[in-house]
């Protein structure tokens, strides 16, 4: 089971009032575990899980090897006699195979396309037979650096080796075929999760009858890679990341502020500075209080509001 909530002293040298500094005091208050990672032991809430290959050591583009590797889904609906109606749902970098469906045990959240996905949405759960897999390194549940390396019986961590968006879709591939799906109605996913839609189309197209991939790239570009180093940066700089050999802290610790800016940062980049003008300005959260070192831009609120501490901590495990 997961380390069990205390209630650890926050630590010394960060400065109340100050974005990074209340997220530090936050994280130890509520005595938030270094990673939000699933493992095992912990109750399964609604997931499935798949032994890719038979168990048999599975290459990676790259040209490493993992000696086994596990994948963990959910499913909705019922798959029709000739097995036509199923749709793959595709996540992005911080989603997991819990696309719909309530919180609660096993789920921190409540489906993260509950609206899309369910009875009678877009994505229709009476009519389809609709799977998503936590992608191969994403920690709930699919093996990632969280999970315990076969060979050394510790956790990979840091030694997880680097995974593509082919490795993952050779991953769903092997569901696909366990489940009997030769061929999908639709695949389906947003941002990481269209990347994904868009490998199952050039890797096999002929078991893709149809693709949705929204706000989505083939290849990421040079700006992109740019503000990914930067927010990795800032997450590596975080002493509590410890070079990757966080999963065993206490409670409290693991990198959450480093986290927290690296997300806020990417944040910036899913708007245009029009929409920020035209939504914040430069209105101040207390307009009365002026001139403090930590005054409080609306737009800066915004930012800390992106995730919740513990959504943050839950995407700590895949990184």
């Amino acid at each position: 089971m997961a380390a069990p909530l205390g209630k650890p002293t926050p630590p010394t040298g960060y400065e109340p009032g100050a974005p990074t500094g209340d997220l530090i005091g936050r994280a130890y208050a509520a005595g938030l575990p270094a990673s939000g990672a699933w493992i095992p032991g912990d109750d399964v809430g609604d997931r499935l899980f798949h032994c890719v290959q038979g168990g048999r050591p599975f290459a990676l583009e790259s040209g490493e090897v993992l000696g086994q590797v596990m994948i963990a889904y959910e499913t909705w609906g019922t798959l029709n006699d000739d097995r036509s109606n199923a749709v793959l749902v595709c996540h992005a970098l911080t989603g997991d195979s819990h696309a719909y469906g309530k919180s609660g045990a096993g789920h921190v959240t409540s489906g993260w396309w509950s609206g899309i996905v369910g009875p009678g949405d877009a994505i229709d759960t009476d009519r389809y037979f609709v799977v998503c897999a936590n992608v191969l390194g994403g920690c709930q549940g699919s093996t990632g650096p969280a999970s315990l390396d076969p060979q050394t019986k510790r956790r990979y961590g840091p030694s997880f080796p680097t995974v593509t968006i082919r490795d993952m879709v050779r991953t769903q591939q092997s569901l696909a075929d366990e489940l009997g799906i030769d061929v999908w109605h639709s695949v389906v996913g947003g941002s990481m999760g269209g990347m994904q839609a868009l490998e199952w189309a050039a890797m096999w197209p002929e078991r893709v009858r149809s693709l949705i991939a929204i706000a989505s790239t083939t290849a990421a570009t040079a700006e992109q890679i740019a503000w990914s180093a930067v927010g990795r940066t800032a997450l590596v700089l975080d002493p509590k990341f410890a070079r990757g050999e966080y999963y065993e802290a206490g409670p409290g610790g693991g990198p959450h502020a480093g986290l927290a800016v690296a997300r806020s940062v990417a944040q910036v980049t899913y708007r245009s500075e029009q929409v920020y003008d035209d939504r914040f300005g430069r209105d101040l959260v207390e307009p009365h209080k002026q001139f403090g070192a930590w005054d409080r831009y609306e737009v800066e609120s915004y930012l800390d509001g992106i995730r919740s501490i513990r959504q943050r901590t839950r995407y700590t495990a895949s990184v």
